[in-house]
């Protein structure tokens, strides 16, 4: 409906971007959509001469795609998938395998194939359960081979992100100290990138079921005219 000559107004971009060291082993994990943000994450980490490590996990592999920038973006993939179709892997020093991305990992790091203990920094971008179990098995089933000093960040994705850096208070999530205790709120929309242990991963999976109904109805309503 815009016309010729109409004036708008833009904002943006705001928030923070991802941090991108240099010089270290960074282990992404990515779940289905997360992916699409973790390649490009992998491609400044390459330019800035990390060596990376990529979990890629979808529900089943007709999910997959950019599939050759996420090569590009890796040193070496643990491609994960639940249902078929199957991920082959193309290149020799990549891996596959039918679960979830802490099942191969466990899996791929008892056989000698992965090696965690190198790694400097791991960070998760996913769905609130997906990134709730690593940060189980961080302290789990993985802590045994685990660099016990590299830092693990997660992409928080709020019910809400205007990204106006604490204007609406509807991206807040509560964060406790693991060492003290202690509780704070963050705006998520000012940083995404949280560090993995003090996430209350509960109080994002409620907030994150708000918007269940609204997101249900949109999705039949986008499928009843077509449009996907």
């Amino acid at each position: 409906s815009l016309q010729e000559g109409e004036k708008i107004s833009l904002m943006g971009p705001t928030g923070k971007p991802t941090e991108i060291p240099r010089g270290e082993t960074v282990l992404l994990i990515g779940g289905g959509l997360g992916n699409a943000v973790l390649f490009s994450i992998g491609e400044a980490l390459k330019k800035n001469q990390n060596h990376v490590l990529y979990v890629a996990g979808y529900v089943s592999g007709d999910q997959l795609f950019y599939r050759e920038r996420i090569e590009r973006a890796s040193d070496q993939i643990i491609w994960c998938w639940e249902n078929d179709p199957v991920i082959d892997a193309r290149r020799p020093q990549d891996l596959g395998f039918r679960g979830n991305v802490v099942q191969a990992l466990v899996y791929f790091v008892r056989t000698g194939d992965v090696d965690l203990a190198s790694v400097d920094r791991m960070f998760v971008i996913g769905s609130d359960r997906m990134m709730a179990a690593v940060q189980k098995a961080r302290h789990g089933s993985l802590k045994p081979y685990l660099n016990p000093c590299h830092q693990a960040i997660c992409s928080v994705n709020s019910p809400m992100q205007c990204m106006m850096k604490g204007m609406c208070g509807q991206c807040l999530q509560r964060h406790v100290d693991p060492h003290t205790g202690k509780e704070t709120m963050v705006f998520s929309c000012m940083n995404q990138d949280q560090p993995m242990d003090g996430v209350d991963f509960s109080c994002l999976s409620g907030r994150l079921r708000h918007n269940k109904a609204s997101e249900e109805l949109t999705s039949l309503w986008v499928k009843k005219h077509g449009l996907l």
